[in-house]
């Protein structure tokens, strides 16, 4: 059975990925691992490997979209397409691109 994550999972895996980009764009230092540890207390059911895929999708979409991506977090090459319509909803929904 396929394990799907819910749009409340995804909406702090992509808070916790936008919250690398400020890092990144502040050029305050970070542990990508760290960050992923932090996440997985709030997401019990997902491993680091999961997570780390997650973002991977996300990296996807804003490249889809002509966004800069987390360097680390090369797009994935087969997002499903709800599950890209769902991410770009909820980092629309969130306010993160300017």
């Amino acid at each position: 059975m396929v394990d799907l994550w819910t749009d409340a999972e995804l909406e702090k895996a992509i808070r916790a990925y936008f919250k690398m980009i400020q890092y990144e764009e502040d050029k305050t230092p970070y542990v990508k691992a760290e960050v992923n540890r932090q996440l997985q207390k709030s997401l019990p059911r997902r491993s680091h490997k999961s997570i780390e895929y997650r973002w991977q999708n996300i990296s996807s979409v804003l490249h889809e979209n002509g966004i800069e991506f987390i360097d680390g977090f090369k797009p994935a090459k087969n997002v499903g397409a709800s599950v890209k319509e769902r991410i770009w909803k909820i980092i629309n929904d969130l306010n993160l691109i300017e």
